[in-house]
Formats: C-alpha cells, structure tokens, sequence
C-alpha cells in the first residue's frame, strides 16, 4: 500500500526554522512530487540569516504554524526483534513520524543484541510503507556482553553506523579501547553508556533528598562521573593508535560529567555527547508525584516532599535516573553552550507487564519519541532553549555525530520533502489515544503538551497527519 503523495502542497506564510541554512522567517514552501519546488523569504535571505542568528523566535504577530525539516533521532529502541509487545519496527516507526521524526539510529538492544548481519538488519526490518530512514547501531561487543569485540568490519559493511553496548558498559579497559580504535579504523563513532555497575547496582533513583524521603536504594551521581571520566582517558590513548578514533556518550545527566565532556572539548578530544527530553525537562522529584518541569524549580530542591497519588509512577524508572533541578539545568546549559551536540530521545517502549509492577521491579524507559519535541518546545516556551539550538539539536547536531550530513540537509529547492508542520501554539494531551506507539509508558499521560504536529512528509509523501480528534 502506497503513503498518499503531496502532489502538490503549498504551505503558506508559516513560520520556518532551517539549521542547515541558518535560516528563519516566515517563508512560503511549496512541495511538488516529492520535492520543494519554491521557498521564498518574506523578508529576504539576509533577514532570514539574522533572523536565525538571533534565535530563530517568531514575533507575536508571526505565525504559529512552523515547517521544521524532519527530525533526526540517534538514540531509539524499536524493539525487534524480541519483544514485539512492546514495540516492532512498524509501530515504532509510526510513533517516530507522529513525533516529526524521519531518521531514526536504532540501538542494538534487542533480542538477541544485534552483533551479527543478520541480527542488525532485523533492527530495521519493517513492512511500514511510512519510508523513514532507519539506521542500525551494532553491539560493540559479542552479545553486549563486554568479552570479545563483534566483528566490526562485517557490521559497518552491513550498514551499521555506530557501534554501542548501550545499556551494558564495557567495563574492560582494553576491550574498551580496542572498541575505540577498530569503530575508528571504519570512520565509525563508538557510542557508550556511561554507568560503573559496582557503584549503581540496584539502584532505583537518583542518589540524594529523594531517594532518601521516599526509601529507595540510590544511584549514585558518581556512577556516571567516574564512568565518563575513564572513557575520556581511555579516548586519549587509543587517539595514539587511531587518530580517527571519535566518542559519543549518550544520555548524560550530571553536571560534573557534562563539566567533563566541556574540558575534554576544549583540550580537542574529538568527543561529543547527548541529552534527552526527560533529564532536561522532569526531576526526581516527579516519582514523589511533583510534576513541575525542571526549570519551575530554578536550581533547587522541593524544600519538601508530600507524596501524592501519582507517587512512585513506574514510567518514571529510568537509566540513568531523573536528577534534580540543578543536574536538568546543566544538561540544558550543554545544549545552549554546545557541549551535548544532540537531544536524543532514548525511546524505550515497554509492555505493561514490566511497568505495572514495584517501582524497583520495573523495567528502565520512557517511551519519548513522539513528545520529545513538545517537551522541547515547553523548554522553549520558558526561555531555556533558544528555537534556533532547539531546532539544531534535533536535526543537524544527531547527523553530525553519525557523520551522516545528509540525513539534516534542510529545506533546499529542488531537495527531497522531508519535512514536519507544527502549530507551536496549539496544544494536545498525552494518552493512549493520542499516542499511535504500541506502548504508552510516558510519564506525560494526561498532561497537555504545547507543539501539535499537524503534518510530517517524508519525500514528499504523508508519514503523519494529524486528524481532527488528534
């Protein structure tokens, strides 16, 4: 079955935010058999330039309905093969286009890991006509079990585009330094986790006043830290072997580690890393059932704690876990500086059997991949996140680390129609109606969210519209 093609679609007088161009301003795009046949500047393309540099922020009498290029992800679970109840390749993908994205990395978590050929093509094995880009990341090591590497070189000729255990650290030195230097031989980035397990084991919340109030066993901040802070060293060595060895750690969350990555930037370490909705927009303080955003807090904890009905929400059992204010601000503040290249959504869809269960029992995710942009734009909404770097850290700055330029190249005439409508003032609510992905284990259900895509084509034709009941 064929995605009905957008023949001919002109979209008018909306307001448009380009990365790739550094462009920004209301802009007419028509799109005509797959491809943006016109886009013109209201004002020009110097305004637009400025425009851009200035933060991309529409006026009050700009319009609210924004065209966006579609977004990247480099950090996603779709759950195939293994665990089809709580995802598939299909559902996954749908949820993606609900969420405005068109290319999506997906990790190789699945069951068994993905550390053979034919193992990572099943990671992107779909029967959706919806046409994203899916990329396969390969397990680093055989079976993510942290012994002997996978055969890298069979895995980059089968497509990978990234190597990680992610969710399982390689904690051998060696191991993790020959990882860096054999992905760097294939031009490939080696994605890791960062987490010493002899310091977070059992642990279920952040170390710290929630925890504690609420009786849960801590996970360490130093878990992360001294994880990142190894890597780095481990990245400076294998740089003597293999100057193309390159680093990216994924969902950061703690200050101190950002702080380390901003160092190790500095020195010119060729290391990046991300940061998800969830750490830069929710708080610990959310599993005691305050759900004020981040930012709400300023940089300080509940002055108390008074556990509500919504206390001890299984979808809030996260790794690494919801910190407090200050840790959220300062992964906002890597955005806004450059050190996190990239938000990365760490969808991790789970069936309700492993989430209707103990706090402590329950399974690790968020499903994130279709309110990771809203999320963002009630980031934006409160003055945390200029719309230019938003916009960039959902589509240029994920290509980029993949080495993949081509996945962000913008809004270009005559270049393929991969792109979303959005109507920044127009707001939905999250439940199992609204959310087209087989699970629904957000911590956002019932909430309104502002950001309501209306429209995502990927080449021209319509992965997502949004409906008058949507």
């Amino acid at each position: 079955m064929s995605r009905p093609r957008a023949e001919r679609t002109l979209l008018k007088d909306h307001w448009v935010v380009d990365p790739a161009s550094r462009r920004a301003g209301v802009a007419t795009v028509e799109v005509h058999s797959g491809k943006i046949a016109r886009l013109e500047w209201r004002d020009g393309i110097v305004e637009a330039r400025r425009t851009f540099i200035e933060g991309a922020e529409p006026g009050q009498k700009d319009p609210t309905k924004m065209i966006l290029p579609a977004l990247v992800d480099l950090h996603a679970h779709f759950r195939q093969p293994g665990a089809g109840a709580s995802e598939d390749v299909a559902s996954g993908e749908a949820a993606a286009a609900h969420g405005g994205y068109g290319a999506v990395a997906l990790m190789p978590n699945s069951e068994p890991a993905a550390d053979h050929p034919a193992l990572l093509r099943e990671l992107v094995r779909s029967d959706s006509p919806l046409g994203l880009t899916l990329m396969p990341i390969a397990a680093a090591t055989l079976g993510r079990a942290g012994v002997a590497l996978s055969p890298m070189g069979e895995l980059a000729a089968a497509g990978a585009v990234a190597f990680s255990d992610d969710g399982s650290p390689i904690a051998d030195l060696s191991l993790f330094r020959n990882a860096l230097i054999s992905a760097g031989a294939l031009g490939l980035p080696l994605i890791e986790h960062c987490e010493d397990p002899a310091l977070t084991a059992g642990g279920e919340a952040a170390d710290g006043f929630v925890a504690t109030s609420l009786g849960l066993k801590p996970w360490p901040a130093v878990g992360e830290i001294s994880a990142v802070v190894r890597n780095i060293a481990l990245l400076r060595e294998a740089l003597r072997d293999e100057p193309r060895a390159r680093l990216h750690l994924t969902h950061l969350s703690t200050a101190t580690a950002l702080d380390a990555v901003r160092a190790a930037r500095a020195e010119g370490l060729p290391i990046t890393c991300d940061v998800t909705p969830h750490h830069i927009a929710l708080t610990d303080a959310w599993i005691a059932g305050d759900r004020r955003w981040a930012w709400e807090f300023g940089d300080r904890r509940p002055a108390e704690l008074n556990p509500s009905a919504d206390a001890y929400d299984t979808n809030l059992r996260v790794c690494p876990p919801l910190r407090n204010a200050a840790d959220a601000a300062a992964c906002r503040a890597a955005l806004r500086d450059g050190t996190a290249s990239a938000i990365a959504t760490d969808h991790a869809p789970h069936s309700r059997e492993k989430k209707e269960v103990e706090f402590g029992l329950a399974a690790n995710g968020i499903a994130g991949i279709e309110t990771a942009l809203s999320v963002a734009l009630a980031a934006h909404a409160a003055g945390e996140l200029p719309l230019s770097l938003l916009v960039a850290a959902l589509t240029t700055g994920p290509a980029a680390v993949l080495g993949r330029p081509e996945l962000a190249r913008g809004l270009t005439v005559g270049g393929a129609a991969n792109l979303l409508v959005v109507d920044r003032a127009a707001n939905w609510t999250v439940n199992r109606a609204t959310l087209v992905g087989r699970s629904a284990n957000t911590p956002l259900l019932g909430r309104k969210l502002p950001g309501t895509v209306l429209l995502t084509l990927i080449n021209g034709e319509v992965a997502w519209q949004a409906t008058m009941s949507s």
